[in-house]
């Protein structure tokens, strides 16, 4: 946080739409690049989060001595839900915080700052919360009360009230005692505010049964309860930000994780249909063997085996990998099928590229691998393709990396060649599918869109005949789920067969 617009000048590169967003009412944390590269700011990322005081008690901080800027945080450990009560904040960050700002009042309901960038020139939304939610976001043509509970990551809420799509707050990732009480809170008062009756509420959740938002969506009391798969839930909230609910699109899904309607782990997947006629899976990468499913997420290492299970450990562990005893465990784990799930991540494909380039670690948080890839991608001096196939075979990108590397090629060049070609790769099945579907519209969503280069390099590759959707203040990561299960659980009566 810095007291000025000037003060953030010193900080990161803005245009006049980065400016236009940091002094918004809604006063969110603004992603730009950085100009104060630091290994205590950010290390290895070349954006930087920057706010300006969004409350009288901020300002006047600055106005009695304050360092300027200063780095202020949520009351969290990373993973961990927001500590709105001081004694709870106190025991739990007392060794990171080197300061508490505590208030007179109580607060009542946890709220994160919301986190935003700027795209086309146009606010990108990351992370929607204070100062954007809870409020209408869309409108569809159902009056039926609508509620969506979202994914059990990046939760948020929506409920349609006569056909006003509300969002809420961001509140995080389900599955914690405290954040799962935020999430029923969120629920309780939607409802509690717009007196909704439950016989004539609609309940939409995702199609992972295990979901803590699925069960708690089971046990609300309703007139119908609707199943919405996950990344079919991701397109249709593309659509419904650009109020297209009937247009018939390509929709192209990345992420990291999602239940898919074969049981299996989905997350790069091409559709086609429309909210309203319904979607069609009609491609993916290439399903692999995921050793420990979601695990893998946190350890790129681990998900690099799953390309890579063929492969000398031996190979791996000596120079330039170096990679760690996980990865040979994790091969051991394919070879004899323990704790395996079949996937198709986007996500994973990019820790494995990040494992080839060197981030041989543990993420410390989620998407940090990805992240220091792109990143060390726009260091390359030489941008050239992994390969010219078309192909969908994840298990390629990745033994084509592991080529160049051993060939002597830098990681910079790599992280750029894998972006690059995986964008050419993207767009060019795009064009095939729009040719053979007859349809002049891509709709992008999913958190692995949240890359900056992979999208600009998709959309450079793509005919000017072939419109782009994409986010904007719906996000597109699982922040945007419970929006789009909105918009196909408001055409249940219409389509009951696909939908039940």
């Amino acid at each position: 946080m810095t007291s000025s617009i000037d003060k953030a000048r010193f900080l990161i590169d803005m245009t006049d739409a980065h400016e236009r967003v940091l002094s918004s009412i809604a006063r969110p944390i603004l992603l730009a690049p950085s100009k104060a590269y630091s290994d205590a700011l950010a290390p290895g990322i070349h954006e930087l989060g920057v706010m300006l005081p969004y409350t009288p008690l901020h300002s006047r901080l600055f106005e009695y001595g304050s360092p300027d800027p200063m780095v202020l945080t949520s009351a969290n450990q990373s993973n961990e839900p927001i500590a709105y009560q001081d004694e709870d904040a106190f025991d739990r960050i007392s060794e990171i915080a080197d300061a508490f700002l505590v208030g007179e009042r109580p607060i009542q309901r946890r709220v994160d700052d919301s986190v935003v960038s700027i795209r086309n020139n146009a606010p990108f939304i990351i992370r929607r919360a204070r100062g954007y939610a809870p409020s209408s976001v869309a409108t569809i043509p159902y009056k039926q009360p609508i509620l969506a509970v979202g994914a059990d990551l990046k939760n948020t809420i929506s409920l349609a009230i006569e056909g006003e799509v509300f969002l809420s707050q961001h509140i995080g990732d389900l599955g914690d005692l405290e954040t799962d009480q935020a999430f029923t809170e969120t629920i309780d008062d939607l409802l509690s505010m717009y007196a909704v009756d439950p016989e004539q509420l609609i309940v939409a959740h995702d199609m992972h049964p295990e979901y803590v938002s699925t069960r708690h969506a089971l046990q609300i009391p309703a007139s119908k309860h609707i199943s919405i798969q996950h990344h079919e839930a991701h397109i249709a909230a593309i659509l419904l930000e650009h109020n297209m609910l009937d247009r018939k699109v390509i929709g192209i899904a990345l992420d990291g994780t999602g239940y898919g309607r074969d049981q299996s782990i989905w997350g790069g997947e091409f559709f086609i249909g429309s909210v309203v006629d319904g979607f069609t899976r009609i491609s993916n990468l290439s399903t692999v063997s995921m050793p420990g499913g979601d695990a893998a997420a946190r350890f790129p290492v681990q998900a690099a085996a799953a390309y890579l299970h063929d492969v000398d450990p031996k190979l791996l562990e000596s120079d330039p990998f170096g990679f760690p005893q996980r990865f040979r465990d994790a091969q051991a784990m394919i070879k004899s099928d323990l704790r395996c799930l079949k996937s198709s991540s986007t996500g994973r494909l990019f820790d494995a590229a990040a494992a080839i380039c060197g981030f041989t670690r543990e993420s410390s948080y989620e998407g940090q691998a990805v992240i220091w890839l792109e990143n060390l991608a726009c260091k390359s001096q030489t941008q050239t393709l992994l390969h010219e196939e078309p192909t969908l075979d994840s298990a390629f990108f990745i033994n084509e990396l592991l080529s160049r590397r051993q060939s002597g090629d830098t990681p910079e060049d790599l992280a750029w060649a894998f972006h690059a070609t995986l964008a050419k790769v993207l767009a060019t099945n795009a064009h095939a599918l729009s040719s053979q579907y007859g349809t002049s519209a891509v709709a992008l969503s999913g958190g692995v869109w949240q890359n900056t280069l992979l999208t600009k390099l998709f959309t450079e590759q793509l005919r000017l005949d072939i419109q782009v959707l994409t986010a904007n203040t719906i996000p597109c990561n699982d922040g945007g789920i419970s929006a789009g299960q909105t918009a196909l659980a408001s055409t249940f009566n219409q389509n009951f067969s696909r939908l039940k």
